[in-house]
């Protein structure tokens, strides 16, 4: 057997008993789309992820299946057409076992994060589907950036947040397409403000309030397109809930503020907790392997708890996906 082969034939083992269990689950949740492979293997280094849901296009009952394949970069360099050649062919044989389109098949190379790259255009041939997540529904977009606009791994905390903002003041900075902001504003939070430095995302996280029966131009809810920290730095308002789930890089154009997370993250979370009201709560994530989180660079007035275990989700076999704390004052 040539070692393609090999490979596929242990990755769709590998996949067929892990999707049995996940769909099981996912229907439990609510959820419509999830993880199916986390780098499992060493030498198949892909994430996979499946979605059901519907073209958002299109005014249809009928729901579909897709996939996304992310190949992570490999320590070593290898020719890039027989690269793509192992993509294609494991991919093929993944939607063959899972009965999905070859045409709903997406293929994506994770790579270490370069300024915009993750603002990439959208254009008349985008594939945008809605898809459930635990009673909320949201746009994704599968063909034209690098993320699909709904982080999977940030699940468990969304329902954190939800179950805490009633009648809160939620904050939500690099705010993305909103996910978080939905699930606050449908648990009854008073007032919910997300701030991100890109105005395509905006407009998506607008259309996803609107997509879960919550209207953008209702004046609890408020849109601010700014540099997070000039935001922060000018803000005079307080929060009950903070989201602080910055990227790890970015050197937009649009600000001076270049953001580098691991040099900058204790004076992100200074400028928040002065946001903060006195009993909220500020949860700060980060993707970032490299980050050294030191309590003796902040504040002495504050309780830090780690809280990742509890908010890595089922579908993630990489345990070390995200790093996530919980910080709040002392009374």
């Amino acid at each position: 057997m040539e070692k393609i082969d090999y490979q596929a034939e242990i990755l769709c083992n590998r996949i067929s008993k892990r999707f049995k269990h996940l769909k099981k689950w996912a229907k439990r949740c609510n959820i419509s789309s999830f993880r199916i492979y986390d780098k499992d293997i060493p030498e198949i280094p892909l994430a996979i992820d499946f979605y059901e849901g519907f073209r958002a296009d299109e005014n249809t009952n009928f729901s579909e299946k897709f996939l996304v394949f992310y190949l992570y970069e490999r320590p070593y360099e290898k020719d890039e057409s027989e690269e793509n050649s192992w993509l294609q062919f494991l991919s093929c044989k993944v939607a063959t076992l899972l009965e999905v389109s070859t045409n709903n098949i997406f293929l994506k190379i994770r790579k270490k994060q370069k300024g915009e790259n993750q603002y990439e255009k959208e254009n008349k041939n985008s594939v945008i589907i809605r898809v459930i997540e635990q009673g909320h529904l949201f746009l994704v977009n599968l063909s034209n950036y690098l993320d699909t606009g709904l982080f999977f791994d940030h699940r468990p905390l969304r329902k954190i947040v939800q179950e805490q903002a009633n009648n809160k003041s939620v904050l939500n900075l690099f705010c993305y397409t909103a996910s978080f902001s939905v699930y606050a504003a449908k648990s009854g939070a008073k007032k919910v403000t997300s701030v991100d430095l890109s105005n395509t995302y905006l407009s998506w996280a607008k259309k996803n309030f609107e997509l879960n029966g919550l209207s953008s131009s209702n004046e609890k809810y408020t849109f601010i397109n700014s540099d997070v920290k000039s935001f922060l730095e000018k803000n005079n308002e307080k929060y009950d809930i903070i989201i602080l789930d910055p990227p790890t890089f970015s050197n937009s154009k649009k600000t001076q503020n270049d953001l580098d997370i691991n040099r900058d993250w204790s004076k992100f979370i200074e400028l928040c907790l002065k946001c903060l009201t006195p009993d909220g709560v500020l949860y700060f994530s980060t993707n970032s392997k490299k980050l050294k989180f030191d309590t003796t660079l902040l504040p002495p007035d504050i309780i830090v708890k780690d809280i990742t275990n509890a908010t890595i989700p089922e579908d993630f076999k990489n345990k070390k996906i995200h790093k996530c704390w919980e910080i709040k004052k002392l009374n």
